[in-house]
């Protein structure tokens, strides 16, 4: 029976739901799991390949894009901003999480090394606020926010 339960080769949950509606012994789950971990075909199938890292594009000249995120020190925050051709990092302790606080913050970073095509953030609310909206229209950069629930793909920065 448990090579019937195994045939379809779906995982230890898939053969445990269709054992439910017509099967059961003591034990049966653990044996169903020992199964499926033992199995060739299960294991060949389990194997969850990861897709392969995708580095960033490096720009044609410094500062041309950069990448921004906040990270905590000793429960500070702090804006951290990476250049993507020299990965040159500037770090710029934040009094609040406000947007005008972290816009307060670029503007110097702006001032030394000029103003960036590209600005990469997450979606922190500082970067999704009217204010860093009207920055970076009047600045003339276009912002790039990553996938939500994917920090990884902030790039350089994280």
């Amino acid at each position: 029976m448990l090579d019937r339960i195994d045939e379809g080769h779906q995982g230890v949950t898939k053969c445990r739901e269709r054992v439910k509606r017509v099967l059961w012994w003591p034990g049966l789950s653990r044996q169903i799991e020992d199964l499926v971990k033992q199995c060739r075909k299960c294991t060949e199938r389990r194997i969850n390949k990861k897709e392969p890292m995708i580095p960033s594009v490096i720009p044609d000249r410094p500062w041309q894009v950069i990448g921004t995120d906040i990270c905590y020190v000793k429960k500070r925050p702090y804006l951290i901003v990476v250049d993507y051709f020299s990965k040159f990092i500037e770090v710029n302790y934040l009094a609040s999480l406000m947007s005008f606080e972290t816009i307060n913050a670029l503007k110097p970073v702006f001032a030394r090394h000029g103003i960036p095509e590209v600005v990469c953030s997450d979606n922190g609310p500082q970067y999704n606020s009217a204010e860093f909206s009207k920055l970076s229209k009047d600045w003339e950069f276009k912002h790039v926010t990553s996938s939500p629930l994917y920090a990884q793909s902030n790039g350089e920065v994280e």
